[in-house]
């Protein structure tokens, strides 16, 4: 999925002006807030930790394929409507048009993991169906609570990038949580553009409380 410029002539996007028009196709990206401060400026997002939940709208086309727009303060004021009025409409809507895909690693490396298949079929990767900017799947409702119960044990959420995460249960040996952390900055440091970071951070969901946050 690719951003759309606005105005650049491909596409019919007279709707974009209309937020009846708009409200159905909302849906929402992650970024990390400390590495995009001066991009958020004029942005509407809502902070999860240490990440930025950034409204978009979805647009789809068969010529040029699917993109979105990001929703800017400015577009706020065109269509009349609060901080407040957008966010009550995005999670719905953001749930209702993500196609969630969940993967076992596992699966996703086939044959190349043959040694090590039993322990990494409980690593999932979690996403969208286009695999891009599909990070914040985790925080649909009720995807983790599924993989909680499926393992009925706690979960670490690992930012593999902006496109997905990484999901696995808790196995409450030695110092897992700072491994795992080291994993996630070794792969930052080592294997991850730029552009697709999204966190050092680890993130912890307790099943009993339904609650997910950074991992102190």
């Amino acid at each position: 999925m690719r951003h759309i410029i606005v105005n650049n002539g491909e596409i019919d996007l007279s709707f974009f002006r209309d937020f009846n028009k708009v409200e159905d196709k909302l849906s929402f990206k992650l970024i990390g807030i400390k590495e995009n401060t001066e991009y958020l400026e004029d942005v509407p997002y809502k902070k999860f930790e240490d990440l930025a939940m950034v409204p978009i709208c979805l647009v789809r086309n068969e010529k040029i394929g699917d993109g979105h727009i990001t929703i800017k303060n400015t577009h706020l004021d065109m269509w009349g409507i609060t901080y407040e009025d957008l966010w009550n409409s995005v999670p719905e809507n953001a749930e209702k048009n993500t196609q969630i895909k969940i993967v076992s690693m596992a699966d996703y490396l086939g044959e190349e993991c043959v040694n090590k298949r039993k322990a990494l079929e409980k690593i999932l990767i979690v996403t969208n169906k286009e695999q891009n900017y599909g990070a914040g799947t985790v925080l649909l409702p009720g995807v983790l609570e599924k993989i909680s119960d499926k393992y009925g044990k706690n979960l670490y959420v690992l930012p593999a990038s902006v496109h997905e995460t990484l999901v696995l249960p808790e196995c409450g040996k030695g110092n897992e949580a700072k491994e795992l952390e080291n994993i996630v900055h070794q792969v930052n440091a080592g294997v991850l553009n730029e552009e697709e970071f999204l966190s050092d951070k680890i993130y912890y969901y307790e099943k009993s409380a339904g609650f997910l946050a950074i991992c102190d």
